[in-house]
């Protein structure tokens, strides 16, 4: 029997999504009106009895079920391992798709060859645009940005710059980095380069992969036709201590794959000694409750208007 051709591949990673994955899921569908879609979901080990949901609720999605945990990057390789489509978008469990952003996304990147990667433009629950582009630091940046810098001083430029203060998301253009929470990438860009690299966490992964894409001759773009509500971006302020070590981890990983060997011996000597105390810091605030003021402060860098 002869299968018939995929256009999009759709892979959600969820562990106990509950109802948030299955609003995910019916959105996903709704939007995939005019085109060829397959939905393949990766269920994270979950004790909330979610499998049993999918099945019921959504026969047609191909469950993959994890017996234990795995990292973001291993899950969302495992679930595109199982893709047909010409094209792949990796989905948080946490989004909500806008009807027509698939036909938009996949007509775009028919349209753009040397475009590797796609991103619908992201809103918050409340209207705002939640800016999702981001350039890849230099060691101002990263300094300032682990000072809280663009919080206590949003205008300052070395994080406007690394946040892409001036990014227009009015307007369908390439960028430099996006975050993979609505990601469509092109099979053979996600061939060329290799998928996700399994050994970071879920931190600056994301990163690393559009550093790759643009290092293979791709482009990544934000098209603004295309829309999609995502609830997670919001909610991230306090960290635990775990997640703070996969932070720094990822962190020290991106250096090391991308930047270390761009720099001598001695400035990678001093970025490692400085990632160590940034992580030191950010525990103890974490330990003495002043992120919870940090927390309060703005965070221009996760709403625009």
């Amino acid at each position: 029997m002869v299968q018939q051709a995929v256009d999009l591949s759709v892979v959600v990673v969820s562990a106990d999504g509950g109802q948030m994955l299955q609003h995910c899921l019916e959105s996903v569908y709704a939007a995939g009106d005019g085109i060829a879609l397959e939905v393949i979901c990766v269920d994270d080990a979950s004790e909330d009895g979610t499998p049993e949901q999918i099945r019921e609720k959504f026969p047609e999605v191909q469950l993959v079920c994890n017996q234990f945990k795995q990292t973001y990057p291993i899950t969302n390789n495992q679930g595109v391992r199982q893709a047909r489509g010409r094209y792949v978008a990796i989905v948080n469990d946490d989004v909500i798709v806008a009807p027509d952003a698939w036909r938009q996304l996949v007509e775009f990147l028919d349209g753009h060859p040397q475009a590797g990667a796609a991103s619908p433009r992201l809103h918050n629950d409340d209207g705002t645009v939640q800016p999702c582009v981001r350039r890849f630091p230099d060691l101002g940046a990263a300094l300032a940005q682990s000072v809280d810098l663009h919080r206590i001083w949003p205008a300052n430029p070395w994080t406007r710059r690394y946040y892409a203060d001036d990014f227009d998301y009015n307007q369908t253009q390439s960028a430099p980095a996006i975050g993979t929470t609505c990601y469509v990438m092109r099979r053979e860009c996600w061939e060329d380069v290799g998928g996700l690299d399994e050994r970071f966490p879920i931190n600056f992964c994301d990163h690393d992969l559009n550093w790759r894409i643009n290092e293979a001759g791709w482009q990544v773009w934000l098209v603004a036709e295309a829309e999609a509500l995502h609830y997670g971006g919001q909610t991230m302020g306090r960290l635990t201590l775990r997640q703070l070590w996969d932070m720094h981890r990822g962190m020290w990983l991106m250096y090391r794959k991308h930047y270390w060997p761009r720099r001598n011996l001695l400035v990678n000597g001093l970025v490692t000694v400085g990632i160590g105390l940034r992580f030191l810091y950010k525990c103890d605030l974490r330990i003495l409750g002043l992120d919870r003021v940090i927390a309060r402060l703005p965070r221009a860098h996760r709403r625009r208007a």
